[in-house]
């Protein structure tokens, strides 16, 4: 029966929209130290004069001129910064690599270097390299108070790392401490509500998108994963009304459309439901000319629509979406099993 599908589909909307939530560019800090054009805020010539600065540093710390302390401390914040421009341009080898420099010259003092460096693993999906730095970064500075390190930041970015290695308890908990920290930090309010939909924390989860949306009113994320968790409760009336509020936001959030037809089929509203499928199969025919290999994704709102098509009665539409489906997935086990049951060849 239909009643019994939408949850499934729900849970697998749910899955890829966090897996997109989850994805996050991790932002270098450069430090407030700047000496000419080394820390510009335009990479390309932060690179060039922090190399220049880099050469004069490390002849002035080979000659012996100045204090030694300073002369290191020159040194290690010009490879950060150059780090820094690297990172912004991409370039995550290369930034990774003159962080190790600054890091060599001031294992023990330099806390934002280990934030950079971690960041830069983190952006290249190396976690545990990053949690390793993200904790070194902590531990030099625990309380927050160099003026170039936000520590909360280094709890949401670690809490990242830990959520992406499935770790949704040392998530939550960094995530919760980021916000102890920093009670306006909108992405760690959005971070640990995504954990707690995996962990089917449903009211917790309500909650956090509820602080992000009342930081941000325009952050349709936070609107379409608290109507996951609205649905997850059997609140769809409450679902309905913020995937309707995430779509005038996002008009063409394919997956807001599909979520919400299932919505409105679960309350019945067969016809609403019709009208989300079709504009989420209008959007979606514009996406399968670029990407044929993803074909078979888009079978899913030929299915729904059939579905809703079956139960108002008007086989002979159903019948049609079923087998459009099965033009996109010929393995769609379910529209076989329809046509089965309508009596229709695929």
């Amino acid at each position: 029966m239909f009643l019994n599908r939408p949850s499934a589909a729900f849970r697998r909307a749910y899955r890829t929209l966090c897996s997109l939530v989850l994805i996050s560019i991790s932002v270098p800090a450069a430090s407030q130290v700047l000496r000419g054009n080394c820390g510009n805020p335009d990479p390309d010539i932060s690179i060039a004069g922090c190399t220049k600065e880099i050469k004069s540093d490390t002849a002035d710390l080979q000659s012996g001129r100045g204090l030694l302390q300073a002369a290191v401390a020159h040194l290690a914040t010009d490879y950060d910064n150059r780090g820094v421009a690297y990172a912004n341009k991409g370039l995550y080898n290369q930034a990774i690599a003159d962080y190790n420099q600054a890091i060599s010259l001031l294992p023990k003092t330099f806390p934002i270097a280990y934030f950079n460096r971690a960041n830069a693993y983190n952006n290249q999906g190396l976690d545990d390299q990053a949690i390793i730095d993200y904790t070194m970064a902590i531990s030099l500075e625990p309380k927050g108070a160099g003026p170039d390190f936000k520590l909360a930041d280094a709890y949401d970015y670690r809490g990242n790392a830990y959520e992406r290695k499935g770790l949704y308890d040392e998530a939550i908990a960094d995530f919760t401490m980021a916000i102890s920290l920093n009670p306006g930090l909108e992405s760690a309010y959005q971070n640990r509500g995504n954990d707690y939909l995996h962990k089917a924390l449903y009211d917790l989860a309500i909650a956090d998108f509820g602080k992000v949306i009342s930081l941000d009113s325009r952050n349709f994320v936070s609107y379409y994963n608290r109507a996951l968790a609205y649905e997850h409760k059997g609140l769809y009336d409450d679902a309905i009304t913020d995937l309707t509020k995430e779509i005038s936001l996002a008009p063409n959030d394919v997956g807001a459309y599909d979520t919400r037809g299932l919505a409105y089929a679960h309350n019945t509203l067969y016809d609403q439901a019709i009208a989300d499928y079709t504009r989420e199969i209008a959007l979606n025919a514009k996406d399968i000319p670029l990407h044929p290999v993803f074909a078979s994704r888009y079978a899913g709102a030929y299915g729904h629509r059939a579905d809703a098509f079956e139960h108002k009665g008007i086989v002979d539409a159903a019948i049609a979406d079923y087998r459009a489906a099965l033009k996109l997935d010929p393995d769609m086990q379910s529209a076989k099993d329809a046509l089965r049951r309508l009596r229709a060849a695929p």
